[in-house]
């Protein structure tokens, strides 16, 4: 469309916005139209009739379609101005476009915006306002301006000017999706203060200041745009003769001053209002006037006349939504207005601001974080009188910085005080009789006030204690403690944080101990210092007691919870946690009489929870969790075939979330893991093929997941663990080499992660874990001296770390087992008596354990194994030695296996795998008897 057709069109438009619907066609009908204008004034009228398709685009998009072809986005996409080539469109207008180019001189790589004057519009005039803007844009050489990079023209004489290309968001965009805080949001503005007070200094006003003017790159570093092109359009909208509504385009309505609306002088104070506004938005999440911006009178009368709300009066609040045939019209004139802008001004796509469609997002802070001096800050920046105002930018970043200081502020209160002044300004003899009675009054209640402040202002402070140390407290749990929980090194991080927070909630549980909600953030605490202390499934510092300890106190306080609140989901998802904790750890110090029934009762809580919120996916995954549990308490008994079936229902669980979120490393671990649980099962079971199935399958799953995420340490153990059960399952075939490259997988990252956190307990056992299991297979493949070799060391590293905690019937039987896979090396080296010794010495120490924890099945079994061993290394000697006695003590040891294995196969803890033991023993017992004989 011509642009002296447009203004026609327009003109009619918002007259006809005036008329009712109903009588708009008589009207267009009596002023006469040519057929073109009255067809284009009809088809924009149409808009009102869809409103909910046609107003969600900005005034610039709204526009395209009025201009010439020839400034289509494909025009000028691959051609060349000077050394710059341009890729891509970013916006244009009446006056030209904005271009997205690349520097082609191969001097070095760059990107630059690079503005080009209209054809068309390449007239001396706004040559020279091309030329003016050079030169301002030249003068601001600011970290926090986008700069000028160079300048020219075309062969056609069509000036150009290339500018720094700035990737970012509108400030109000960057701070909501990067969740900015009170003080991050004041320092970004602060820095915007500078740019702004740098442009005032060499004598430019922007006229112009919103959100879309200032973009803030992902280094967190606000650039301003745009400055100076204000001042240089608005002499040309000065000569038009529009309304006043046409020169709105050179500014923003919502952050335009009292005094740019009112056409009176710009001075430096227009721009500190439009700063007002927008610290107002960053600090509450609306304009101060955003209620009225539907309309344009609206808006006038509001900037012009009524005093801003408070910030933190409206922080966090949503806008009220407007009739929609009212908002229809309000925008059309709206986008009306901005279209007569843009047919003779140029706004590029770059940094739209179009906030008529926009609904703020709420800042992460309330409203008694604003209120008071940062209230009055915003206040006098937005004051109607600009002498009112901050003097100067530089003036407006000082009061801030003062608020963040703790210092008192300029800025004065818009509040009693300024209303008093001016009242007793106009009632000075009436306002002198009514002070003197206030005084009367006020001096007969004083005293009574003060005595109620002083208490008042105590219960507040005391109050905003306990809430400051709860809040710290419950930072240090649940989000620093975790944040670092997987990390490498973090594990004395961890226990000074839970630590700390177990400390504060202590003081406010003494204070406070009718606070159910207090109760379980203490019971969450008691149970991440058990964690610390001594949870396998994560990094502890071995203290196992300790966590038991802990662990039973979080126990306690939920249970007591639970009788108050059986309903509560939450608290029962915490007596759940609680029961499967308390269950492990004692199975780990050896007290096992309620083992079984607490694993039960945290499974029987899973299950209730996940069956009244079938879709939450936190419920499913803790059922998982539970399940798998109880499987291990099955093959913990021996009882693989069920532990299989419960490691199988877990893995279907975890199959199903990871459907849910693909992405989940935690689950996704969980999931690879079942298999690795189902195969050591199976091997147990002696179903050997199986067994390297799906054991093999779990390595495979873990080994990617692993390289993918190198610094999650509870990963990285999941994969060692999986190495070493696999090669424990290569074993059982006879694969001795190819169990020892699985080992040694193993044993390197045990090393990683106790490198990585030389205080983690659990790593220095998983070392002597692994080390243990590399010397077996090294044995196994024929090269005992190497095995022993490396068990001395590695026995010597056990004995060490157990001596913190030597009642612990877990450290005190792997140490009892490295002997004995050392005693199994010296008898493969015929070296009997140094074999008789050492399985004579982890028998003693099997008993221990024993002792320790009667019902330690692994333990029982493996005292028993040592037996036959010892009754083999007897036997051994009576050959060599022919002697009669020593062949006595063999046969007495073989029964006394014999005896031990019938027992426990009568009490149904003897895996099948087992049953060759009475095979063997009964063959030993035949073979000395026979020697006996010759």
């Amino acid at each position: 469309m011509k642009t002296e057709n447009w203004s026609k069109v327009s003109e009619i438009l918002l007259d006809c916005l005036e008329v009712e619907t109903s009588e708009r066609q008589t009207y267009l009908d009596n002023l006469n139209l040519s057929p073109k204008i009255r067809e284009e004034v009809e088809k924009y009228l149409a808009f009102e009739e869809n409103v909910e398709g046609s107003l969600n685009f900005s005034a610039v998009e709204f526009s395209q379609g009025f201009f010439d072809d020839e400034l289509s986005e494909s025009s000028a996409i691959g051609q060349s101005f000077g050394v710059y080539r341009v890729v891509q469109e970013l916006g244009y207008g009446g006056m030209g476009a904005v271009y997205l180019a690349e520097r082609t001189d191969g001097k070095f790589s760059q990107r630059v915006a690079l503005k080009l004057l209209k054809r068309e519009m390449n007239t001396a005039a706004l040559r020279r306002r091309f030329q003016q803007e050079r030169e301002i844009l030249a003068s601001l050489e600011h970290p926090n301006i986008a700069r000028l990079l160079d300048a020219g023209t075309t062969e056609d004489k069509i000036p150009y000017i290339a500018m720094e290309y700035i990737e970012g968001l509108p400030i109000d965009d960057f701070c909501n999706k990067q969740n900015l805080d009170l003080s991050q949001r004041l320092e970004l503005f602060r820095k915007v203060c500078a740019a702004v007070d740098f442009a005032h200094r060499n004598l430019i006003v922007h006229r112009d200041l919103k959100p879309s003017n200032i973009l803030v790159n992902e280094d967190g570093n606000p650039k301003l745009l745009d400055f100076g092109i204000s001042k240089i359009l608005s002499s040309e909208f000065e000569q038009l003769s529009s309304a006043t509504v046409t020169k709105l385009g050179v500014m923003t309505p919502s952050y335009a001053s009292p005094e740019q609306l009112q056409n009176k002088s710009v001075t430096t104070a227009t721009d500190i209002y439009s700063l007002g506004v927008i610290l107002f938005e960053l600090l509450s999440g609306h304009r101060p006037f955003e209620t009225k911006e539907k309309d344009l009178k609206e808006i006038y009368k509001a900037v012009i006349e009524t005093d801003p709300p408070l910030p933190s009066s409206v922080v966090n609040t949503i806008s009220k939504s407007f009739d929609k045939k009212v908002q229809a019209k309000t925008e059309i004139k709206q986008d009306i207005s901005e279209l007569s802008t843009i047919i003779h001004n140029f706004e590029p796509k770059t940094a739209p601001h179009n906030s008529r469609h926009t609904i703020p997002s709420k800042v992460n802070f309330n409203s008694n974080s604003l209120r008071g001096d940062l209230d009055n800050i915003v206040l006098k920046a937005l004051r109607k009188e600009p002498e009112r105002r901050y003097s100067s930018a530089e003036n407006l970043s000082e009061d801030i910085e003062r608020y963040q200081k703790g210092l008192p502020i300029t800025a004065r209160p818009n509040t009693f005080s300024y209303r008093a002044e001016k009242f007793f300004k106009r009632n000075k003899a009436s306002a002198i009789a009514g002070t003197l009675i206030l005084l009367a009054i006020i001096g007969g209640i004083g005293a009574t006030l003060w005595q109620a402040r002083v208490a008042q202002a105590e219960r507040v402070k005391a109050e905003k204690r306990f809430n400051d140390v709860r809040n710290l407290a419950n930072s240090f749990l649940f989000k620093l403690a975790p944040k670092i929980e997987k990390l490498p090194g973090a594990t004395a991080a961890r226990e000074e944080l839970v630590s700390l927070a177990l400390e504060y909630l202590n003081s406010l549980s003494n204070e406070a101990d009718d606070d159910l909600e207090l109760q379980r953030e203490l019971a969450a605490a008691y149970e991440k210092v058990g964690d610390v202390q001594g949870n396998q499934m994560t990094s502890n510092l071995g203290d196992t007691q300790g966590a038991a300890e802990s662990y039973e106190k979080a126990l306690q306080i939920r249970q007591k919870l639970y009788e108050k609140n059986p309903n509560d989901l939450t608290v029962m998802s915490d007596l759940a946690s609680s029961y499967g904790k308390y269950a492990e750890i004692q199975r780990q110090v050896g007290t096992s009489e309620r083992v079984t029934e607490y694993f039960q009762k945290s499974l029987d809580l899973r299950e209730e929870i996940a069956e009244r919120n079938p879709n939450d996916f936190e419920s499913r995954k803790n059922l998982a969790i539970a399940v798998r549990a109880k499987g291990l308490m099955l093959y913990s008994d021996a009882k693989y075939k069920e532990a299989v079936e419960y490691y199988r229902r877990a893995g279907d669980i975890y199959e199903k979330l990871l459907l849910e979120q693909p992405e989940n490393s935690e689950v996704h671990e969980n999931f690879a893991y079942m298999f690795i649980d189902i195969g050591e099962a199976q091997g147990w079971d002696d179903d050997l093929k199986a067994a390297e199935i799906s054991l093999k399958k779990g390595v495979d799953l873990l080994t990617p997941l692993a390289e993918k995420n190198p610094n999650n340490q509870n990963l990285q153990r999941s994969l060692m663990l999986a190495y070493m059960k696999k090669g424990a399952s290569t074993i059982d075939t006879e694969n001795y080499e190819k169990a020892i490259k699985e080992y040694i997988k193993g044993v390197e990252i045990s090393e990683n992660i106790l490198k990585a956190d030389p205080q983690n307990f659990r790593a220095m056992w998983d070392v002597i874990k692994m080390e243990k299991h590399l010397a077996d297979a090294t044995a196994y493949s024929g090269k005992a001296q190497e095995s022993i070799n490396i068990l001395t060391k590695t026995i010597g590293k056990a004995e060490e770390i157990s001596k913190g905690d030597r009642n612990n019937p877990k450290n005190l039987y792997e140490i009892a087992n490295i002997r004995f896979k050392m005693g199994e090396a010296y008898y493969e080296m015929k070296d009997y008596e140094s074999a008789l010794k050492t399985f004579e010495k982890s028998k003693q120490e099997f008993q221990t354990v024993i002792d320790l924890d009667p019902k330690y099945r692994y333990a029982i079994r493996t005292i028993y194994l040592s037996t036959i061993s010892i009754a083999d290394a007897y036997a051994a000697l009576a050959e060599k030695r022919n002697d009669t006695d020593l062949y006595r003590k063999s046969i007495e040891n073989y029964q006394s296996a014999l005896k031990g294995f019938t027992q426990m196969k009568s009490e149904g803890k003897l895996a099948e795998y087992d049953n060759q033991l009475f095979t063997q023993i009964e063959t030993g017992i035949n073979k000395v008897q026979s020697k006996m004989k010759k």
